[in-house]
């Protein structure tokens, strides 16, 4: 299974789990509609302290996963791509792996073989330039994606922070042209405010989860390639030596 052919499976995966995803919010935001339309008319209505009835607003409720991620604002919508976005890059690179049981070094020993065997270099340095040469490239196929894994859960909370502070400045301008201002009002937009920072986190925690585990098994690999390479290239003499001899 070539690259392309591991992003088109990673990539299908990623969109049936988000179809899975989206059906289930629909579902929900199906059920909840009336409870929906409520809540998101009093958050329009930047939460007034009382309604004509004299009594004091409800709270934004949580109740619908969909509603939750409307109430979050459009910033939502670029967390969510940056969510799929690694959740895509987490499949390949894992089916990549996988497929070269990468964790135990020996995709990388065959690798090293191969450059031994179609060498013709007489002396260690040689050998070992054309080794450490082959080396970056495996290193390069196999540490693919991952720099952008790291971006993906690197600036999806930057986002959900962004899209906090856009909801503290709303929140507290209604605050300010409220004529009366009790907790209620203050929950609601801070609530509210907060749900860009919990989808943010929601992305990169997982995918600073397995960035750092993919890290780790390409350190461990690098060690492993550092000990091939000490054997692969210890039966031939050093260049110095070769020269003491006449070579």
């Amino acid at each position: 299974m070539n690259s392309v052919h591991r992003i088109l499976v990673a990539l299908a995966g990623s969109g049936l789990m988000i179809l899975t995803f989206s059906v289930a919010l629909a579902q929900d935001a199906g059920k909840e509609a009336p409870a929906a339309g409520q809540a998101l008319e009093n958050i329009e209505n930047a939460v007034p302290a009382q309604n004509n009835n004299g009594e004091e607003p409800a709270a934004a409720s949580g109740g619908s996963l969909w509603l939750t991620f409307r109430q979050g604002g459009f910033l939502m919508w670029p967390i969510l791509l940056l969510g799929i976005l690694g959740l895509t890059i987490v499949i390949e690179r894992s089916i990549f792996y996988v497929r070269s049981r990468i964790w135990d070094g020996r995709a990388l020993e065959r690798y090293m073989d191969e450059i031994v065997a179609n060498s013709n270099a007489h002396f260690r340095e040689e050998l070992e330039d054309e080794i450490e040469a082959g080396m970056r490239s495996f290193f390069n196929r196999a540490e693919k994606g991952l720099g952008l894994l790291n971006g993906v859960g690197n600036l999806a909370p930057i986002l959900g922070f962004f899209g906090t502070v856009q909801g503290m400045i709303a929140a507290f301008a209604s605050i300010a042209s409220a004529t009366t201002v009790n907790a209620k009002v203050v929950a609601v937009g801070i609530q509210i405010a907060l749900i860009t920072t919990a989808g943010g986190l929601s992305v990169a925690v997982p995918t600073l989860a397995f960035f750092h585990f993919f890290i780790h098994l390409m350190q461990n690999l690098n060690s492993k390639g550092d000990e091939l390479l000490a054997r692969k290239i210890a039966h031939l003499p050093r260049f110095s030596e070769g020269r003491e001899n006449g070579q």
